[in-house]
C-alpha cells in the first residue's frame, strides 16, 4: 500500500549526483512559479536572465534557470502542474546551484465562495492526498507547513492582505468531488491544488526551507464549477504583483 512506501533508512537506486554535476553558480534562494507568461513577461523586460538554457530536460522539454538581474544571487524557473515533476526540479536545481531556501506560489481552487478571487492563501497544513510524500516521510493525514508563520510575517511587514488555512494536494484534477469537497472544508481546508505537500516532505527529507502562498482562481464552492480567473488573469497586474511578493520573500529569507 503507498502507506508502506516510506523505508527511512533506504538508499535510493538512483541519486541526483548520478545524473548532475553542481553549478559554479550559488543561489541563495530560488523562485518556483507555474505561469510560462509570467517567466516571458519577465524576460522580455529584463527583470531576469538565463543561466542555464538546457542541462535540466525530460523527454518532453527542457527547463531553463533564470536568475533576477539586479538580484543575482536568486534564482527562478518554470515548473509543470503536478507533484512528481515539481518536486523532481526542485531536488535538480536545490543541489545544482547549492540552495536550500525555495520560495513556490501558485494558483489554487477556492473551497470557500466568500473569498474573492487572486486572494492570497498562506498554507498552514497539507492534505496528503498525493503519492510523493509517502515516500520521503511517514504516513499522515496532513503535513505542517513549516514556515507559515515567517511567510506570514513577510506579508505583514509588506501591508499584504491575505488568508491562513489548511490546502488540499491532490493528484487527481478531475476527481475532486464533492463529498471530498466537504470533508476537506469541514477539516479547515480553504482551497485545492496539486504540489504543496508533497513539496513540504521532499523539502524536510532533503533540508530545504520551503516557503509558499497561493492564490485564489477558479471556485469549487458552488453548484457548478466557476472558472474566476483561472484562465484571464492579466501579466500586467495581479500576477506580477504576486512575482513582487515572492521576490520580497526570496529577499527576506537570505
Amino acid at each position: 500500500m503507498i502507506i508502506d512506501s516510506f523505508f527511512k533508512d533506504g538508499k535510493p537506486v538512483i541519486d541526483v549526483r548520478n545524473i548532475y554535476e553542481k553549478s559554479d553558480i550559488v543561489f541563495d534562494s530560488i523562485i518556483i512559479t507555474f505561469s510560462l507568461r509570467m517567466i516571458n513577461a519577465l524576460l522580455e523586460d529584463n527583470i531576469i536572465e538565463v543561466v542555464m538554457e538546457d542541462n535540466i530536460k525530460s523527454i518532453s522539454e527542457y527547463y531553463p534557470i533564470y536568475r533576477f538581474v539586479k538580484n543575482k544571487n536568486i534564482g527562478i524557473f518554470k515548473t509543470s502542474v503536478g507533484a512528481p515533476i515539481t518536486t523532481t526540479l526542485m531536488i535538480e536545481v536545490s543541489y545544482i546551484f547549492s540552495c536550500k531556501k525555495i520560495v513556490m506560489f501558485g494558483s489554487c481552487g477556492c473551497l470557500e465562495k466568500a473569498i474573492d478571487a487572486t486572494s492570497i492563501i498562506v498554507p498552514t497544513h497539507a492534505y496528503r492526498d498525493e503519492g510523493v510524500s509517502y515516500h520521503y516521510m511517514e504516513p499522515s493525514d496532513y503535513i505542517e507547513l513549516n514556515n507559515s508563520n515567517r511567510v506570514c510575517k513577510i506579508l505583514d511587514e509588506m501591508k499584504v492582505k491575505y488568508k491562513v488555512g489548511r490546502t488540499w494536494t491532490t493528484d487527481a484534477f478531475f476527481r475532486e468531488t464533492r463529498e471530498e469537497v466537504s470533508f476537506r472544508k469541514e477539516e479547515g481546508c480553504l482551497v485545492v491544488e496539486m504540489e504543496v505537500s508533497a513539496c513540504q516532505a521532499v523539502a524536510n527529507y532533503y533540508g530545504i526551507e520551503f516557503y509558499n502562498f497561493l492564490y485564489t482562481a477558479d471556485n469549487l464552492d458552488n453548484k457548478e464549477w466557476d472558472r474566476g480567473v483561472r484562465d484571464s488573469l492579466m501579466m500586467n497586474d495581479k500576477r506580477l504583483a504576486l512575482m513582487e511578493v515572492a521576490l520580497e520573500i526570496a529577499k527576506s529569507i537570505i
